[in-house]
C-alpha cells in the first residue's frame, strides 16, 4: 500500500468516526412530558356545574404551567384556570364552571412553557383532546 493510499484510508476512517460521533451527540434532545385531563358531566342543564381537572409534568428547563381552556362551538380557546408557572414541572389545576348558555361547550387542557415565571407570551407545548359538554 502506498503512502498516498494509507493517508486517504486514514482520513476516511477519521471522517467516519467524526460523523458517527456527531450523529450521536447532535441528535434531538427530548424532554419527557405528560398531560392528563378529565371533565364532566358530559350533559348538563342550563345553570349547571361542570368540573374539569388537568395535571401535567415536564422535565425541560423552562417554566411550565397547565391550564383548563374552554370554547363554545368553533370560537377561540380561552383559559379558564391555570396553575402557577414552575421550572421542571407542569402542575395541576381544577376548575368549576357554571354554564350560562345552551349549546356545546368544549373543554381541554393545555401545557404552556415560558422563559420565566413572568413570561406574558408562553408557547403551547401540548394540548389534550377536547371533551364536549352538551348544555340543554
Amino acid at each position: 500500500m502506498t503512502p498516498h493510499h494509507r493517508r486517504t484510508l486514514h482520513c476516511a476512517l477519521i471522517g467516519a468516526v467524526a460523523v458517527t460521533s456527531l450523529g450521536v451527540t447532535a441528535g434531538p434532545a427530548s424532554a419527557k412530558s405528560s398531560l392528563s385531563f378529565t371533565a364532566g358531566p358530559r350533559s348538563v342543564g342550563l345553570g349547571g356545574l361542570v368540573r374539569a381537572a388537568a395535571k401535567a409534568s415536564d422535565d425541560n428547563a423552562t417554566f411550565n404551567k397547565v391550564c383548563v381552556q374552554q370554547r363554545w362551538s368553533a370560537n377561540a380557546w380561552h383559559n379558564v384556570a391555570c396553575s402557577k408557572p414552575a421550572r421542571h414541572a407542569g402542575g395541576a389545576v381544577n376548575a368549576t364552571l357554571r354554564v350560562k348558555q345552551r349549546g356545546h361547550l368544549q373543554l381541554r387542557a393545555a401545557l404552556f412553557e415560558g422563559r420565566s415565571a413572568q413570561d406574558q407570551h408562553p408557547r403551547t407545548r401540548s394540548t389534550s383532546r377536547p371533551i364536549t359538554v352538551t348544555v340543554h
